[in-house]
């Protein structure tokens, strides 16, 4: 029995199979499934709980590339559209743009996550250690460096 992460990427890939639009956002993708039966809910959260989770599902999958590396299968990009601000998804053949725009967003999300943790580890410092405050590099470049030689190795 497949886990229920498979079972939504088995949805996003009959999504796909069926013709529906790709590049396509999460709403698109959970309302094809819970209109085929694909995926059963109360219909007044099924949309967007099936589309949480098939996002969620999009984001944890891999593949291996032709180097062995683990690399993201689907990548999710917040275009413009319609006026609108949308998050679309699409495979790891997607067109430059969206791959830059998706990069882009990547990017911030890990640049707001250090700002929170400089935020905290400057608040605790201040109150329990404030003579010897926690310092934390957020220069990456050696980490990323050592993670490529053990990815070398492996």
């Amino acid at each position: 029995m497949a886990n229920f992460n498979d079972q939504l990427i088995r949805i996003v890939e009959d999504y796909r199979a069926a013709g529906e639009p790709w590049p396509a956002k999460r709403e698109q993708i959970a309302e094809w499934a819970v209109a085929n039966d694909r995926y059963q809910l109360t219909r007044g959260m099924a949309v967007s709980q099936c589309a949480e989770k098939i996002s969620r599902a999009m984001g944890l999958e891999h593949v291996k590339d032709k180097k062995g590396r683990s690399v993201r299968k689907y990548y999710s990009a917040r275009i413009r559209e319609n006026g609108q601000l949308v998050m679309k998804w699409d495979d790891q053949n997607a067109e430059r743009p969206f791959m830059e725009v998706s990069a882009a967003n990547r990017r911030n999300l890990v640049l707001g996550q250090c700002w929170q943790l400089k935020q905290d580890m400057d608040s605790y410092s201040e109150r329990r250690c404030p003579d010897q405050p926690i310092q934390i590099d957020f220069n990456f470049n050696i980490d990323l460096e050592e993670l490529g030689q053990l990815d070398d190795v492996g």
